[in-house]
């Protein structure tokens, strides 16, 4: 038999599917839309520190083209046909400087330039006269560095050392070269 409902026992049923209602919206609707906006805020925080790190490598790019250009017009200065080898050769002819050996010269292609290197070697050379030749060969308007270098003396007389030095420079590319 059918029982009628009681005001009050109507007002719990209303009031429990109200709240079930509210829980299922919380749970379905709710929840996930806060889950999908802390996603949102993560992602555009991750955003925001890429952009700030593309601004910081922006600007390091246009100081690097700013150093850069001061380079290429000291190397556009020196002429097409520079040659390292005989750049050194001048040098030690200036210096009084004479080589004992010479390795082959490398070059490795950067775009339109490429890095040019060759190892030199001298022996029976004070150290005053190696300091004197490195600062005339290591000048920036020569865009000439030193890779590295080793020292080494002289066994009957530790004043005299042999040097092994390693030279680079950039070159524009020749026509033909890879």
């Amino acid at each position: 038999m059918a029982r009628a409902i009681s005001h009050r026992e109507k007002n719990i049923i209303i009031a429990g599917g109200i709240f079930l209602v509210c829980f299922l919206s919380y749970w379905f609707v709710i929840v996930p839309k806060r889950e999908e906006l802390k996603s949102l805020k993560d992602r555009v925080l991750r955003m925001t520190k890429e952009y700030e790190q593309i601004g910081s490598i922006e600007k390091q790019y246009n100081r690097l083209t700013s150093e850069t250009e001061s380079v290429k017009q000291r190397i556009g200065r020196r002429g097409t046909d520079f040659d390292l080898s005989a750049f050194v050769a001048e040098k030690e002819k200036q210096q009084n400087f004479t080589r004992t050996t010479q390795s082959p010269p490398h070059s490795e292609a950067y775009g339109d330039f490429e890095k040019q290197t060759s190892t030199f070697s001298y022996q029976n050379k004070s150290l005053d006269q190696i300091v004197e030749f490195l600062k005339q060969v290591e000048k920036p308007e020569n865009v000439v560095s030193i890779e590295w270098l080793a020292f080494k003396p002289k066994p009957t007389d530790p004043s005299q050392l042999s040097l092994d030095i390693r030279l680079a420079t950039v070159a524009e590319r020749k026509e033909g070269s890879k």
